[in-house]
């Protein structure tokens, strides 16, 4: 049997993390991995997507160009050239992935472990024991709706989606998160027939402003037909493609049915009753020190069910390495910011809380929107669509959250995100230098509103 210090479950962007920090900090680790070495975002989620995304937008804005004066006729695209590229661009961050792994210095084993005893992991056949702890990283697979009729169905998931040969010339896209509402965008612009089913109304959940102008949006979006709110109570596949019905009343029909209603943590066979750990609707429980109800076990990344994204996972990994090194370090993962983006077109990013959360919390909120059409740079852009949200507390003037909708919204979230992770006021916003004419000022307007 080997031994290590500490044994790492999930070789994505968790895993390595906590792998790595471990072995900085001078633990014998090994780390298991079945299948392909890269993680979800490089593979099948963040970096694929966006290639596919900045394809359909450029298409989108050649064709349908708002600026006075310019006009393009003829743009045609390459279904099978853009998925091809989307192949080079995830080899390539694969392959730069993998060259961090193998210069980490840490161990990799090909295979899916589970747990045997209370410190030891059955893989490949052989026993691993550790000596200080354990850390479940093994991510997140598709999470299907339960519609009456669905076993019948052929079923895409966005992993499906990223690897299709040619654009259906229609698709029921079911799900309103970001990976819904970003591949529904792609293939609208791509030319098929997009029907988005939602439950709720699409940006509801964060705001009813951000609702207002994602619908706003969609509706001017080509290809694109949006059913919110409504719930589907059947669907059922013949030769012609897929049949939803909505509220048991209408229905709408498409050649392909694409489930995009989230993803779940892969801890179903793990045998966590071998070492203790508390399962609660379907995911691990856990505390902001990412450790589990075994003080020995941590869990991060999607294998969470919670937070599911890159920057929350590479901090959740080097927390519980801390942690599991050192049981009196302390260490939490951030959960004040909660700072999320939809690349869309354009994107929407959130920062902390809503006006109706920090109500919720205690705090007397002030509040500033701003239509992005209506301000200077935008104007000479020809924007169309967009609203910035900031949230302040009355009484100290302190940043509280954000909800941007508009142009280069996902970069321009940032500059909010580094001024509250130090508690900035709006006051301090006013301070900094601000170029003019930029997108970015519509933050230095909404400060000086929030100011008053």
């Amino acid at each position: 049997m080997k031994t290590y210090d500490a044994l790492v479950l999930g070789g994505g962007t968790a895993g390595t993390a906590a792998a790595k920090a471990l072995h900085a900090a001078g633990a014998k680790v090994a780390m298991f991995n079945d299948g392909e070495l890269g993680g979800l975002c490089i593979l099948r989620g963040c970096m694929p997507t966006k290639t596919l995304l900045h394809a359909a937008h450029f298409l989108h804005e050649a064709r349908h160009t708002k600026t006075p004066g310019v006009s393009a006729s003829g743009v045609e695209f390459d279904f099978a050239a853009i998925m091809a590229n989307k192949d080079a661009k995830v080899a390539r961050f694969k392959r730069a992935k993998i060259g961090g792994i193998e210069s980490a210095g840490y161990e990799v084993i090909d295979a899916r472990a589970r747990f045997a005893g209370e410190d030891t992991v059955e893989a490949g056949g052989e026993t691993y024991r550790f000596t200080k702890g354990a850390v479940i990283a093994t991510g997140s697979v598709p999470s299907l709706p339960p519609i009456p009729g669905i076993e019948g169905v052929k079923v895409l998931t966005s992993d499906d989606a990223l690897e299709l040969s040619e654009a259906p010339d229609s698709m029921l896209v079911l799900g309103s998160g970001a990976i819904g509402l970003e591949l529904a965008q792609f293939y609208a612009r791509l030319g098929t027939q997009v029907h988005l089913v939602s439950r709720r109304r699409v940006g509801l959940k964060i705001d009813p402003d951000v609702a207002d102008e994602m619908e706003a949006f969609l509706r001017d979006e080509p290809n694109f037909h949006l059913h919110q709110p409504c719930t589907p109570t059947a669907i059922e596949q013949d030769a012609r493609g897929v049949r939803m019905t909505l509220d048991g009343e209408r229905t709408i029909e498409a050649s392909c049915f694409l489930a995009a209603t989230g993803r779940r943590a892969a801890v179903d066979d793990l045998n966590l009753a071998a070492v203790g750990v508390q399962v609660e609707r379907g995911a691990i429980a856990h505390g902001p020190d990412m450790r589990s109800s075994n003080p020995r076990i941590f869990v991060t990344g999607d294998a969470t069910g919670e937070r599911q994204l890159l920057h929350v996972a590479n901090w959740e990994g080097a927390v519980a390495a801390g942690n599991l090194l050192d049981p009196e370090a302390g260490l939490e993962v951030e959960q004040r910011l909660h700072m999320e983006v939809i690349f869309t077109d354009p994107p929407l990013s959130t920062l902390g809380l809503t006006e109706a959360a920090a109500r919720e919390a205690g705090h007397d909120p002030v509040v500033s929107l701003i239509r992005f059409p209506e301000t200077g740079r935008a104007i000479t852009m020809d924007v169309s669509h967009g609203i910035s949200k900031l949230v302040a507390d009355r009484r100290t003037g302190e940043l509280l959250g954000a909800q941007l909708l508009g142009p280069r919204a996902d970069d321009l979230i940032h500059i909010l995100s580094v001024h509250m992770y130090h508690r900035g006021t709006a006051a301090q916003l006013l301070e900094m230098p601000w170029y003019h004419p930029t997108l970015a000022e519509v933050l230095l307007s909404q400060a000086r509103e929030l100011g008053t």
